[in-house]
């Protein structure tokens, strides 16, 4: 047996004795704050300290999902365009898996006066958002740059998963189980990704055109069946989770004809070039998330209709696809940086 099938079904074991651990504390208890987790959350309510609750909010906003996609496309950028890829892909499907999840359990988190004064937070709390993203992305990191990260693969979920806990605004049940997700998303990613990669990999640009749309129209139809209806913030849910769906969409849409359009490199041959293409990068960033914004919401102000609102924020995610992937590498090649 391959030692990376190996590394899947041991991910996938302690993926579902985490999940299964989780969800028997949960529902053996007759309420939700079951005598482990509130343990747990009233030890570190007692003992917060100022100091340390201000490093565990920096070290839990390392486990925001901007803060990633903004250190993905540095990684496009700068050293692997096809690893990033992977990487952006399997973040975003772990977002939208955690958001349906959330929806599905419909539990709450820690009451809110146990919350520190750092974080405000209003979705439902299992499974744990922080701890399941941090997982996949330095998990995939990890297979992807092996010795090299897997210190910070290990280290960086646990303090995340560690910080929401200390922080007040997940039980200790809502981490395990968001450890758990994202050690099952690794291990299909590693039983299936180069299969998938392979079937894809001598089909036509249209082909892996109609693939992207398939899948997104696929995992938009799940959301909101999943979503609808659960939640008192549900329509919000599920706005969140179609912007990602619609990025995805555009982001693979954009790999797939990138190639033959553009044929970005990775190689750069002077240091400074490293500079101009952060810059590049997060310039675009800048127009197409908050320029783009602000110029959107001027027209949601200005036109009485419900829906705008949501349609605009999917045209904007859907032109960050096109920004990141296909833009700024353009730009970075014709200045030949």
């Amino acid at each position: 047996m391959k030692k990376k099938n190996i590394i899947a079904i041991i991910m996938t074991a302690i993926g579902i004795a985490l999940i299964t651990t989780a969800l028997v504390i949960v529902y053996t208890s007759l309420q939700r704050a079951n005598p482990i987790d509130a343990a747990i959350t009233d030890y570190f309510y007692d003992n917060r300290s100022d100091n340390l609750e201000l490093m565990m909010y920096i070290i839990t906003y390392l486990g925001e999902a901007l803060v990633y996609f903004g250190m993905m496309l540095l990684l496009y950028y700068l050293w692997d365009k096809k690893n990033a890829f992977r990487a952006m892909s399997l973040l975003i499907t772990s977002t939208v898996v955690n958001t349906s999840a959330k929806s599905i359990f419909r539990l709450e988190r820690p009451p809110e006066y146990k919350h520190s004064n750092f974080v405000t937070e209003i979705s439902s709390g299992l499974p744990s958002g922080h701890a399941q993203n941090s997982t996949t992305f330095w998990g995939v990191l990890g297979i992807f740059l092996k010795n090299t990260m897997i210190v910070f693969s290990i280290l960086l979920p646990l303090l995340i998963g560690f910080s929401r806990i200390y922080l007040g605004v997940h039980w200790f049940t809502d981490v395990i189980m968001g450890y758990g997700i994202g050690f099952l998303i690794l291990a299909l990613y590693i039983f299936l990704g180069e299969y998938i990669e392979n079937f894809l990999n001598d089909k036509s640009a249209t082909i892996k055109i109609l693939v992207a749309i398939v899948v997104a129209a696929i995992f938009a139809v799940l959301v909101i069946f999943l979503q609808y209806d659960r939640v008192d913030n549900d329509i919000e849910l599920i706005s969140s989770s179609l912007k990602l769906i619609v990025l995805l969409a555009t982001l693979s849409i954009s790999y797939s004809v990138e190639g033959s359009l553009i044929n970005f490199s990775n190689e750069i041959d002077k240091w400074w070039k490293y500079i101009v293409r952060i810059l590049i990068g997060a310039a675009t960033f800048g127009i197409f998330y908050f320029g783009v914004s602000m110029l959107f919401d001027l027209a949601i102000n200005a036109v009485a209709w419900v829906g705008i609102g949501l349609t605009l924020d999917l045209i904007r995610y859907a032109m960050l696809g096109f920004a990141f992937l296909l833009l700024a590498p353009w730009i970075m090649m014709k200045l030949k940086v």
